[in-house]
C-alpha cells in the first residue's frame, strides 16, 4: 500500500453513528531530502567508489543474486575506509539527532556503526529484514529512479509477526488501509534519506527494471544510553 494519508477517517452511512479512526502506536518514518548540490556531489563520490573498491571491499551473497555489497561486513564501515564521504557522515549524524529529538527522545550523539553501499542490477529483489546490534537504520537514495527501480516497503508487523490477533477476518478486495495492507510503500526520491527504528523490517519483493539502484545503507546506535532513573548505561567508542 503507497501512504498518502496520516490518518484513515470514514463516516458511516447512518450519519447517526459517525466513526472516527485514530492510529495508535505509530511507527515514525523519517524523511530527509538533501540539497541538490550536496546529493550531486555525494552521489559523484560513491559512484567513483563504487568502480574503484578494491576486491577485499566487496562482497555477493547468495542470496542477493543481482545485488553487489561494498563494505557491508562486521568489520568493515564505508566511513572509514573512505574518507572522501566524511561530509555525507556529518549530515547523517545530523539527521539521526534530529529524528530522534522530533518523535520525543533525546540522544546527545550517535555512531554510526554500520555503513555500506548497495549496487542493485536489473531483477534484484532485497528479503524483508530487520537490522540487529543497532537503533536507528536508514537508507539513502543515491541513484534512484522511480520508473526502473523498485521502492522500498515495510512491513505491517501488525498483521506479519506473531503477535497479529489470533481471530482474523478477510481482507476486503475493495479497501485499502494501513491497517489491512501487509506492506507500505513510501514514495522514495533520489536524494533523499530515510530514517526507521531498526526493528522495522523492510525489503523489496518486486524485481527491479533496471540497473544501478545504488544505495546507502547504514545503522547507528546512541554514543551514551542511560535509563530514565539513571542505574543502568552503556557508551560506545566510534
Amino acid at each position: 500500500m503507497k501512504v498518502k494519508n496520516k490518518t484513515l477517517c470514514r463516516m458511516v452511512e447512518n450519519q447517526s453513528y459517525p466513526l472516527n479512526i485514530i492510529n495508535i502506536n505509530p511507527e515514525p518514518i523519517g524523511i530527509f531530502t538533501l540539497p541538490i548540490e550536496k546529493h550531486l556531489n555525494y552521489k559523484k563520490s560513491a559512484q567513483l567508489i563504487e568502480k574503484q573498491a578494491p576486491k577485499e571491499l566487496r562482497q555477493h551473497f547468495p542470496t542477493e543474486k543481482y545485488t553487489a555489497h561494498i563494505c557491508n561486513n562486521y568489520n568493515q564501515n564505508i566511513f572509514n575506509q573512505f574518507q572522501t564521504l566524511s561530509n555525507l557522515k556529518k549530515d547523517l549524524i545530523f539527521m539521526i539527532l534530529t529524528y530522534i529529538k522530533t518523535i520525543g527522545h533525546t540522544c546527545k550523539d550517535v555512531v554510526i556503526n554500520d555503513a555500506w553501499l548497495n549496487n542493485s542490477s536489473k531483477n534484484s529483489t532485497l528479503a524483508y529484514h530487520y537490522h540487529s546490534n543497532s537503533y536507528i537504520s536508514g537508507n539513502y537514495f543515491i541513484n534512484f529512479n522511480q520508473e526502473i527501480h523498485t521502492q522500498l516497503n515495510f512491513l505491517n508487523d501488525r498483521i506479519i509477526k506473531y503477535n497479529s490477533p489470533n481471530i482474523t477476518t478477510p481482507k476486503s478486495p475493495d479497501i485499502n488501509t494501513l491497517y489491512n495492507s501487509k506492506t507500505i510503500t513510501l514514495n522514495a526520491k533520489e536524494g533523499q534519506v530515510f530514517l526507521w527504528r531498526s526493528h522495522n523490517s523492510h525489503g523489496y519483493s518486486i524485481p527491479n527494471k533496471g540497473d544501478k539502484r545504488l544505495t546507502l545503507s547504514f545503522n547507528s546506535m546512541p554514543k551514551t544510553c542511560i535509563n530514565s532513573d539513571k542505574r543502568y548505561s552503556f557508551s560506545v567508542v566510534d
